[in-house]
């Protein structure tokens, strides 16, 4: 692969912030429960929401009942069955909470992380040295990425894993897994297509596979996090991209 830097970067970092946008809502998530039109029942609503998902973390989706969500969002059991008519749209909508919170959260990673990514970027001229470095500086932004998401956002990750086992259940929870999948994919496209990638749809799966399986490993090692062979795995990787 071959490529140089230019304004083509900040195009794709406009494209990636355009995904993420997407992502956040523009239509495409959308809550099953009863509506609200003033603030304080939307507070109560999104305190009802958080409540269940500290519960999908502690205790997995199928602790999430109507009454152990009151106690945990300490309002009364009416409140949560007045909001959500059946468990199913409770569960749906904490579910499509969760992934409103993750696509902010990349986001904001992303935007911390603008300079790192253009100074890849422009490393690239089409010569051996310059990609070495490149794989380096995109090693630095991946690496940095996962070590944040285990000791920073561990309770997102023990979430989306719990989300995605009951997926193989619950059929409404599938678009909005499609939707929590896309954006992701949809921004590392972006990056693939400005490297040179000739399959950039492909390398960008192959990638978030790595990053979710060095995540789960992550996610059960016992003791202090090891980033060494999570490292060799996501170097491996990107080397393996370029010589595609």
């Amino acid at each position: 692969m071959e490529a140089t830097y230019s304004e083509a970067s900040k195009r794709v970092l406009s494209q990636m912030a355009q995904n993420e946008g997407a992502a956040l809502g523009n239509g495409t998530l959308k809550y099953q429960g009863r509506k609200t039109s003033r603030a304080n029942s939307e507070q109560r609503r999104r305190t009802i929401l958080e409540a269940a998902l500290r519960i999908v973390i502690r205790d997995g989706v199928r602790g999430v009942r109507h009454r152990a969500v009151a106690k945990e969002a300490q309002v009364p059991l009416s409140a949560t069955t007045y909001y959500f008519k059946d468990i199913s749209d409770l569960i749906t909508d904490t579910f499509t909470l969760f992934v409103e919170m993750g696509a902010e959260t990349f986001k904001a990673f992303w935007e911390d992380s603008d300079d790192q990514l253009q100074k890849a970027l422009s490393l690239l001229d089409g010569s051996p040295d310059s990609r070495d470095q490149f794989v380096e500086q995109m090693l630095e932004l991946a690496v940095n990425y996962v070590t944040s998401q285990l000791t920073e956002h561990r309770d997102y990750l023990i979430a989306e894993r719990a989300f995605q086992l009951e997926c193989l259940r619950n059929e409404n929870l599938r678009p909005i897994a499609f939707n929590h999948q896309t954006y992701l994919l949809n921004s590392l496209v972006s990056i693939f297509k400005r490297i040179g990638s000739s399959q950039p749809e492909t390398d960008a799966q192959l990638f978030a596979s790595v990053i979710q399986q060095v995540e789960y490993e992550g996610l059960v090692q016992e003791g202090d996090l090891d980033i060494t062979p999570l490292r060799d795995r996501l170097r491996r990787q990107i080397v393996l991209m370029f010589k595609r």
